[in-house]
């Protein structure tokens, strides 16, 4: 992702429709609903631009992606069936949260 120029209303509507979505995010995981692939997708997307612009992740932000990452030990266990998504790059998600993962653990 490119950063250009975005005002600070725009970074804190960002911020706000983030946490919007985050909420609706972890909402299904709780009630175990899948989360659909084009929450995922924006959810990863805000991510990528908050960061391009050094922007603190919303608490739900950060909640929601570690609950769409697959916890490496599970899969190692119990492999889940590959599935097709149209435009969702699930391999690249995963590289993408699990630095994110390897960051929470030295905390």
């Amino acid at each position: 992702m490119s950063a250009g120029v975005i005002s600070p209303e725009r970074l804190f509507e960002v911020l706000r429709l983030a946490t919007a979505l985050a909420d609706r995010a972890l909402d299904a995981q709780i009630a175990g609903r899948p989360v659909p692939a084009d929450q995922a997708s924006a959810l990863a997307k805000v991510a990528g631009l908050l960061q391009d612009y050094g922007v603190e992740w919303p608490p739900l932000l950060t909640q929601a992606l570690h609950g769409l990452v697959p916890d490496a030990d599970a899969v190692a266990v119990e492999p889940e069936p590959a599935i097709s998504l149209p435009n969702v790059d699930l391999d690249g998600l995963t590289r993408f949260f699990a630095r994110f993962r390897k960051d929470a653990s030295k905390l």
